[in-house]
């Protein structure tokens, strides 16, 4: 599977993110193909007409729709470029991160590292004018990129993360909150790290150094469920990428993974989806 690799100095200098118009030239963007990137991602569709298929699951594309991929994803994308207007914004974790001084900066974003909500949000039209609006100041300021201008688009761009974060955790009703306890953040970075080797609330209790009941009373607060929940759709996510974009037996995922035996990751998988890891592989993608 292709991994595609950020170019931090596309412009000559070196710039941790980019925005383009599909309109300018969308073959650069769609690879029909399943691949991954190094970098984060955020497809924004005024028009278009396809679907994107981001870890095993299909997303079909609606009119002022935004899709949020985080590096390492698996994805695919089959879309008539014929008729298509939209950006495409990527950007590495360091642009921000270094700036601010906080390296769980995109773990506070709720549609980043998110395995239970659908990495898709339609706007009303008033609302993708409003970052619309952003964008295209974004765009005017690389293409006109003077001493300050690293300032204006980190702005912009902090600005157009933190609006999106709020109207996505609206329509989930999870909480916009990105100034919260730390310890939810960390979770979600510690997921990333270890969800191929630990499954257990008590394994992310001891990484954390912290209570169960800590750990559930913050997740509650801003996942809007458990903390074990939380740990079953990410596993569970995991289990659908290697089914669905490599060829490992059950038994080959099952040690991979970390489950004992292949039985414990079917009945899992059963438990939460309603049926086998056999069956899911052979549905139409």
């Amino acid at each position: 599977m292709s991994t595609f690799h950020f170019e931090k100095e596309k412009y000559g200098f070196e710039l941790l993110m980019d925005l383009h118009k599909f309109e300018t030239n969308p073959n650069v963007f769609f690879e029909n193909s399943p691949h991954t990137t190094d970098f984060f991602e955020i497809f924004i569709f005024e028009k278009a007409k396809g679907y994107i298929e981001l870890n095993g699951d299909r997303l079909n594309i609606e009119e002022n729709s935004i899709f949020f991929i985080s590096p390492y994803q698996k994805k695919s994308c089959e879309i008539d470029l014929s008729d298509i207007k939209g950006f495409h914004l990527v950007f590495q974790n360091d642009f921000l991160s270094d700036f601010f001084d906080d390296k769980l900066f995109v773990y506070r974003l709720q549609y980043f590292y998110n395995s239970k909500y659908p990495q898709y949000l339609q706007l009303p039209r008033r609302e993708y004018d409003k970052i619309q609006f952003i964008l295209n100041e974004i765009i005017s300021e690389i293409n006109d990129f003077q001493n300050d201008s690293i300032h204006i688009i980190r702005s912009l761009l902090y600005f157009y993360l933190s609006k999106i974060n709020r109207l996505f955790s609206k329509h989930y009703n999870l909480s916009p909150e990105t100034q919260g306890s730390s310890t939810a953040y960390r979770f979600k970075e510690k997921l990333e790290l270890h969800i191929r080797k630990f499954h257990s609330v008590a394994a992310y209790c001891e990484i954390l150094n912290t209570s169960r009941q800590q750990l559930n009373s913050v997740t509650k607060a801003y996942f809007g469920c458990t903390s074990k929940e939380i740990i079953h759709f990410r596993l569970l996510q995991e289990i659908k990428m290697e089914l669905s974009y490599s060829n490992k037996t059950i038994s080959e995922i099952a040690n991979a993974l970390n489950f004992s035996e292949a039985n414990n990751l079917t009945r899992f998988f059963n438990r939460l989806e309603g049926i086998t890891p056999s069956m899911y592989r052979k549905l139409p993608k």
